[in-house]
């Protein structure tokens, strides 16, 4: 019996600026310095194995978390960033359970292509499939050999399959839940919009969070705010205009209202230039009638006490 042919490597590059690459960064920022430790584990895994791919189950986290020395919630929590800023394929995980990406698969074809077998399976790959290139080792062989002039493949012969890129924002992500509640918000007080691309406004939903330093709590009481407010309301239609005003908007949410800034005084009625007193108080009885005119006779006569 043939000895199984072993699909991994015994090398792969890692870039001098891997802690520079931005990817890496958003990750150690949520899950801490331990991380590219973890990540570096999990490459090592996926080349040495499968070459191009790592089965993602509760068995291989406890291995990795093993080796590593952490614990297995760390290294869920690092592989769950690592999916949603795209060092990991989202679409094959959640699909096949597996850990793979375009940029893998480019390295394991370039480092694995002397072997024996170098390909990848359909059903997981991210790059362009040329079914010219089987993986056949270029030993003996003229059709993969460098410079040979059958390894030049008619492109209008080669059967491209493109993959669909999965969405970098999964239905559970918070960046995605934002952006979908600020456009139900909008929606319900403009039915006929259309729906945007919600994708690219949990990109500002993340954006906010990342760079701007705003929480979702504090984002989703002003996508409440502005959605009710009669200026806003017409003025907030996406996730860019949300970011672009919140400061204004949290300025203004913040003012206190006019009614608050005193006591209102009310106007009496008697100072109003159209009051009229109440006709009870207009009438004079007979005996009062009856003092005044005898006041009027005194003063005329002289006997009166002088009015000043």
């Amino acid at each position: 019996m043939a000895r199984p042919i072993k699909k991994g490597i015994g090398y792969f590059p890692l870039d001098v600026d891997f802690l520079q690459d931005i990817k890496i960064r958003k990750i150690m920022r949520a899950c801490g310095s331990a991380a590219p430790t973890i990540l570096i584990c999990l490459l090592g895994n996926i080349y040495r194995d499968e070459g191009y791919f790592m089965k993602w189950d509760e068995d291989t986290r406890f291995l990795v978390a093993d080796d590593v020395g952490t614990s297995e919630a760390s290294v869920e929590e690092v592989v769950r960033k690592a999916i949603q800023v795209g060092v990991f394929d989202q679409g094959l995980y959640d699909k096949y359970q597996i850990l793979t990406s375009h940029g893998i698969q480019e390295r394991y074809k370039k480092a694995a292509y002397q072997k024996t077998d170098s390909s990848v399976n359909e059903d997981f790959s991210l790059i362009e499939v040329n079914h010219a290139d089987i993986g056949v080792s270029n030993s003996g062989n003229e059709v993969n050999h460098t410079g040979s002039t059958q390894s030049k493949v008619n492109k209008s012969k080669v059967n491209k399959t493109k993959k669909t890129k999965s969405p970098a924002y999964a239905p559970d992500d918070l960046n995605f839940k934002a952006a979908d509640y600020l456009w139900k918000r909008i929606k319900s007080n403009f039915p006929d919009m259309k729906e945007p691309n919600l994708q690219k406004w949990a990109n500002e939903m993340r954006l906010m969070n990342e760079r701007d330093h705003r929480s979702y709590v504090d984002i989703r009481k002003m996508i409440d705010w502005c959605t009710a407010h009669e200026f806003w309301m017409t003025n907030i239609l996406s996730a860019n205009k949300l970011r672009k005003q919140f400061d204004v908007m949290t300025a203004q949410m913040r003012k206190p209202a006019a009614g608050k800034r005193g006591k209102h005084e009310v106007e009496p009625k008697w100072a109003k230039p159209d009051y009229e007193a109440p006709a009870e108080q207009q009438e004079v009885s007979a005996e009062q009638q009856e003092q005044i005119d005898a006041l009027l006779e005194q003063i005329k006569e002289g006997r009166g006490k002088p009015i000043r």
